[in-house]
């Protein structure tokens, strides 16, 4: 296996990371290196190795495979230290995602704004065959929410879904969503 030359976007729960850093601060000039991963009740040390002019960061599977990670995966940060005795200067810092270890997802992956909008989403497209919106038998009742209230909940949970979305696409370094922005020209 070869190490990657950068730290990376993304880790995998249950995977080996490695990659190699380089910096101003030489391994010959007596410097070593320190680098943590931390993010929403998460932490990890990674355990970095003088490699020629650089260094060498590693973390086995059984370290990242110890973390506990939702389904949705957490959003971290990866910082790098350079240390020399009483010196300590942070030489990295970056967004990195924690995704969860594959062999052991259960349950939907989905952010909560996507479940409720797919949800109001089945419960409008299942409003097309039935015309009552309350009624009652006996001294029960049952009333329905009127559909322009959904309709309204239907573009919140969208636009929040789209949020979660494009936080995710960026925590793992990727494009978020473009969005669409309208004008209007008008003749002066």
């Amino acid at each position: 296996m070869t190490a990657a030359s950068a730290p990376p976007k993304q880790i995998t729960a249950g995977d080996s990371v490695d990659f190699t850093f380089a910096c101003d601060y030489l391994p010959s000039d007596g410097w070593s290196m320190t680098w943590r991963l931390v993010g929403a009740g998460v932490a990890l040390t990674l355990s970095a190795a003088a490699a020629g002019t650089g260094f060498e960061v590693t973390a086995a599977a059984s370290a990242t495979g110890a973390l506990t990670v939702p389904a949705t995966g957490i959003p971290c940060r990866l910082f790098g230290f350079a240390v020399n005795g009483a010196q300590r200067f942070t030489v990295y810092s970056g967004n990195c995602f924690l995704a969860p270890n594959p062999a052991s997802i259960t349950g939907d992956t989905r952010g909560h704004a996507q479940r409720t909008y797919d949800a109001i989403k089945a419960l409008l497209e299942g409003r097309a065959t039935k015309d009552q919106q309350s009624y009652k038998i006996g001294d029960r009742e049952l009333a329905r929410i009127p559909v322009p209230e959904l309709l309204m909940l239907q573009d919140y949970y969208r636009t929040q879904a789209n949020r979660e979305q494009n936080a995710e696409a960026l925590a793992q370094g990727l494009p978020g969503r473009p969005r669409t922005i309208l004008t209007r020209m008008a003749r002066g």
